[in-house]
């Protein structure tokens, strides 16, 4: 009899110690998010390059850009492709074109909110200062351990973006429109200042 409340004893112990376990994963994993919140809004300036890869169903335009500003406002270069190397514009996460002498690179809207690919950066360093969180989740991508959390931007658009473990950096995010993925976003260089 004795051994049998020993094991039942033991059972249980065990049980608990998984459920915390489980328990302080998923916490850690909010942690994380919390984390890099908090590391990407003491920052004052980002320094950003990224491939840009805008889908809208019947045409897929790729970029390279090279960002630099904050969450609110900052200057876009284009890199890639090299027709458009060069161009220039101050983006907002409430707008803006590309212009270059007199020429004027509008691929259109990405979302019916109106988000184009010139403005994903603004509004992807936007959403991860401040967007709601949906989810997050310890994923591998490639080689690199991540945390891909989640943020909804609208009724129907949400974004989300994998975060380097031990860096906390982005490695890549992606946008949602309706559950379709319309833009994919891999990060080349970031310096946050």
């Amino acid at each position: 009899m004795r051994q049998v409340k020993t094991l039942a004893l033991m059972i249980t112990l065990i049980s608990l110690l998984t459920l915390c376990s489980c328990r302080a994963s998923k916490n850690s994993g909010e942690e994380l998010a919390l984390d890099i919140r908090t590391m990407l809004l003491g920052a004052d300036q980002y320094d950003i390059t990224a491939r840009v890869k805008a889908d809208y169903g019947e045409r897929v335009y790729e970029f390279t850009f090279r960002y630099t500003g904050n969450a609110q406002e900052g200057t876009l270069e284009i890199i890639e492709p090299k027709a458009l190397a060069g161009l220039k514009a101050k983006v907002s996460v409430s707008g803006g074109t590309l212009e270059f002498d007199g020429a004027v690179l509008d691929t259109g809207a990405l979302t019916k909110d109106g988000l184009s690919p010139a403005r994903c950066i603004p509004m992807l360093l936007s959403q991860w200062q401040s967007g709601y969180i949906s989810g997050c989740n310890f994923e591998k991508l490639g080689e690199s351990e991540t945390l891909a959390v989640t943020t909804d931007i609208s009724a129907g658009v949400s974004q989300r973006t994998w975060f380097h473990t031990q860096t906390l950096l982005p490695l890549k995010a992606e946008l949602y429109e309706g559950g379709v993925m319309v833009l994919d976003c891999r990060f080349e260089n970031i310096v946050i200042d």
